[in-house]
């Protein structure tokens, strides 16, 4: 009988899984996947362990394909969360670029105006030029505007008790209609503090030396009536509505550059103490007006008014300039009018000259402050 031990592993009648003092190698089995007492039959246990594995990798495969499916809807969701402006959360308003461009703004334009009414105080009231510059102007412009006499005295009496008392409730009015109370006591905050500031410096603070150049000598800067006027305006400018605000610019321009040049041809305050008046309005209202993220209607007609400013203000360094050319100090004569009748009689047509100069240093004052509130609440 042949030995089953000398054949070879390659003959395919022998069974590879005997060899020489083993048993055939069987299966090992997880514990977990163990046979019951009842099911001891190895092909069954073999077909539930492959149903148990086709499910386990099926299972897995499902998994595996729903899991970017929630990916993406979570994306969706976050998608659609920031369209509607619910998450994530807004960043603080301090960090925006935009509010600490228009805080700069708004420091910048309260110390400048704070600046130059400190530099024109101290040019026109304490030198002998400044005072000459600022009392011909004045006297210019009430020469060359007797014809309209009527219409300046018009113009200032409209700055009254009635009058400031109903422009009070119309800014208390337009406020309440747009349920933005704060503005209406921003507004009227503004109004009471440049108006209390006006009668302080005038009346305490600021006084006028005589330097023998000039007659009148009693100081009248600030103006009180172009005070009143401008706050006035730029309390509408600070509670009008979007539609509203660029009209209401305007309105207000128009509005302190005729009080502005009738308390001039009325021989009340000189040009100094106008500007002033105005700068002081500009401070408070530059530092109480809202910082708002709003667009601007007519933002190419507010540049109008900008390019008008300063196209005013060229007009006034021209006609100054003419106007002064060959004045000597030696042509004061205090005692005869304001101190520069003779000088004007010379050659009238200085006078013409000295009033428009007047009217532009004016205007141009009021539309810079007028654009300045009305850029600090617009894109």
């Amino acid at each position: 009988m042949d030995d089953p031990h000398s054949a070879l592993p390659s003959d395919p009648t022998v069974d590879e899984s005997y060899t020489r003092g083993s048993r055939p190698v069987q299966p090992r089995t997880r514990s977990g996947s163990r046979t019951s007492g009842n099911d001891k039959d190895p092909q069954k246990s073999a077909t539930k362990r492959k149903k148990t594995a086709g499910s386990k990798t099926r299972t897995s495969s499902v998994s595996t394909k729903e899991r970017p499916a929630r990916a993406r809807t979570t994306t969706s969701r976050s998608a659609n969360a920031d369209d509607n402006g619910t998450e994530p959360a807004p960043r603080p308003l301090s960090a925006d670029r935009w509010y600490r461009h228009k805080l700069a703004r708004r420091i910048a334009g309260v110390t400048a105006c704070l600046s130059l009414t400190a530099f024109i105080s101290y040019g026109v009231l304490s030198t002998s030029y400044g005072q000459v510059i600022d009392t011909i102007l004045m006297e210019g412009t009430m020469r060359s505007a007797r014809q309209y006499e009527e219409f300046s005295t018009l113009i200032t009496g409209l700055v009254s008790v009635p009058v400031l008392g109903g422009i009070g409730v119309l800014v208390a009015i337009v406020a309440a209609a747009r349920r933005r109370p704060t503005l209406a006591g921003r507004a009227l905050g503004a109004v009471v503090g440049a108006n209390v500031t006006t009668q302080i410096l005038k009346d305490y603070v600021l006084t006028r030396p005589s330097l023998g150049v000039t007659t009148g000598v009693v100081n009248s800067l600030p103006s009180g009536h172009t005070t009143v006027a401008v706050t006035l305006s730029l309390a509408l400018i600070v509670v009008a509505p979007q539609w509203f605000r660029s009209p209401s610019a305007w309105i207000g321009w128009a509005w302190t550059s005729l009080m502005g040049v009738s308390v001039m041809m009325e021989g009340w305050h000189r040009p100094s103490d106008v500007i002033t008046a105005v700068l002081i309005a500009g401070a408070w209202a530059l530092a109480l007006s809202p910082i708002e993220r709003r667009p601007r209607h007519g933002a190419q007609v507010q540049r109008v008014m900008v390019w008008a400013s300063l196209g005013l203000i060229v007009i006034a360094l021209l006609a100054t300039g003419a106007a002064m050319w060959g004045f000597s100090m030696s042509a004061a004569s205090p005692g005869s009018g304001y101190g520069f009748e003779d000088f004007l009689q010379v050659r009238p047509w200085r006078s013409r000259v000295l009033g428009v100069a007047a009217v532009a240093w004016v205007s141009a004052a009021c539309g810079l402050i007028m654009h300045q509130v009305d850029r600090l609440a617009g894109e």
